[in-house]
């Protein structure tokens, strides 16, 4: 592959006139025999462009990196898929790539550094959290970023009392499913949290308890188990719940995989879905709608929150110094495993 160099020569002009060129076909600076020689000799030595190089000239590279703080594959994950989808369906039509930094640090502050740290030259970021994120380390993260002095916009992360940019997804942390099924008078309802120590637990947690008071019911800690976003510990804890014979007609769910791997256990043990127990899971990904029955669940709007993300970021980038919170509302998604002659 040849360089701007052996282009140079064989036109028989300057690196910096063929490099004019390049970055603008219709200046004036070269002559017509000039330009049509250049493109000759880019034909002939299959000349490529380094896109990179030529942006960070400019003090600009076109790359939003993405602080996803934990080793853990995001790619494997249902619930990130269409967070990425929805930011990458507006930062590719704007010219915009992602980059995703490894690293292998131990907390997820750790984790965030060392990926700030391997991002220099990115135009903006997007901050995620995740279930290994305390609130102290999203704090941290959030005042590295700050520090930077780069456009960001915080997403999946809960709402911070601090002037920049936010997308909340609401229902990450909202007793909407428990309330759903208490409307229709279930009274031995099980909760299938996500993992114990991730901050939207703890906040999904103090919500429930307040509502519980709220219809004088009694907490029950019996009902509460933890199924880590996995069908495989779900089905274990599940079996385990089962096994003390604990009364229970509902189940609600902190996702689908873990509402679908319910559904199969619950056939596993003899019962039927909606009949004996009904199901509820969280965000309307493809496991709710290929599941037997099909799940009532949570439409988070995932994808949208990553789009609302990205045209924020953009419009930072482009000079808005506006700092804006946006509020994502979930919505129930109706099928057939909640029964309803309740």
């Amino acid at each position: 592959m040849s360089n701007l160099k052996e282009i140079a020569e064989y036109v028989g002009i300057s690196t910096t006139a063929v490099s004019i060129y390049l970055n603008d076909n219709n200046t004036n600076r070269l002559s017509i025999a000039s330009k049509r020689k250049i493109d000759e000799a880019v034909k002939k030595f299959n000349y490529q462009r380094n896109m990179f190089a030529r942006n960070l000239s400019m003090n600009k590279s076109n790359i939003i990196g993405i602080i996803f703080p934990t080793i853990v594959p995001m790619f494997m994950n249902d619930f990130t898929n269409p967070l990425l989808a929805g930011l990458q369906s507006r930062l590719s039509v704007n010219g915009y790539s992602m980059l995703f930094f490894p690293s292998f640090a131990g907390t997820s502050a750790e984790i965030a550094k060392q990926q700030l740290t391997a991002s220099v030259g990115c135009d903006g970021y997007i901050l995620f959290s995740t279930g290994f994120c305390t609130l102290p380390h999203i704090q941290s993260t959030v005042n590295e970023l700050q520090n930077l002095e780069k456009p960001f916009v915080t997403l999946n992360i809960p709402e911070l009392d601090l002037p920049i940019n936010q997308v909340i997804i609401r229902d990450l942390d909202s007793t909407i499913g428990i309330e759903y099924l208490l409307e229709k008078n279930f009274k031995k309802i099980l909760l299938i949290l996500g993992r114990e120590k991730d901050v939207h637990t703890q906040k999904f947690l103090k919500r429930y308890y307040q509502l519980l008071k709220q219809r004088n019911i009694p907490v029950d800690p019996r009902y509460i188990i933890y199924g880590n976003y996995t069908a495989e510990d779900n089905s274990r804890e599940l079996n385990a719940f089962f096994d003390k014979g604990i009364p229970v007609n509902a189940i609600c769910c902190m996702s689908d995989i873990m509402a679908a791997s319910t559904v199969s256990i619950i056939r596993q043990r003899g019962f039927s879905v909606p009949g004996d127990i009904s199901v509820i899971g969280r965000n309307n990904s493809l496991y709710s709608r290929v599941a037997d029955p099909q799940i009532t669940t949570i439409d988070l709007h995932m994808f949208e929150a990553g789009q609302s993300a990205a045209n924020l970021l953009l419009d930072s980038i482009a000079g808005s110094s506006a700092k804006q919170k946006i509020v994502i509302a979930g919505t129930i998604v109706e099928r057939q495993s909640v029964k309803n002659d309740k």
